[in-house]
């Protein structure tokens, strides 16, 4: 959620958000931050130049050194600019045999702290496609 929803659902007395919450919207909002954050090349934040992620393309070149380094920048992504998540891991996952090498996977693994101080271990799944899109699920 945007900062300017927050505020005005913060200054709406009668708004559902504004003190309750539930469970699957935190991994839901964590998610989507996640697939935002994934999807904005590293520099395109004036305030926060390093929000974000090096594009992908130019890594290919390093190849295979390469899944290495998007893996750590996905980790450090999440460490620096998703204070929901604690204890965050990062893998590659292998393709199977049968699919196409089209797509580069990660599984992301971490504890959700949830806003009443509550963890909750939680796995989201990322694919890379050819053009450096990044989808979480």
């Amino acid at each position: 959620m945007s900062l300017m929803k927050r505020l005005r659902s913060n200054a709406d007395a009668v708004a559902a958000g504004r003190t309750r919450y539930r469970a699957d919207d935190v991994e839901a909002e964590v998610a989507k931050h996640l697939q935002e954050m994934l999807n904005t090349r590293a520099g395109a934040s004036l305030s926060a130049p390093e929000y974000g992620m090096v594009e992908i393309s130019d890594m290919l070149h390093d190849f295979p050194d390469a899944m290495g380094v998007m893996q750590r920048a996905i980790k450090n992504s999440i460490t620096k600019y998703e204070p929901r998540l604690r204890n965050v891991q990062v893998r590659l996952v292998q393709p199977d045999e049968d699919e196409q090498q089209l797509y580069v996977h990660f599984e992301i693994s971490a504890q959700l702290v949830h806003p009443n101080g509550d963890r909750q271990p939680v796995r989201f799944s990322t694919s890379v496609d050819e053009s450096s899109n990044v989808r979480v699920s």
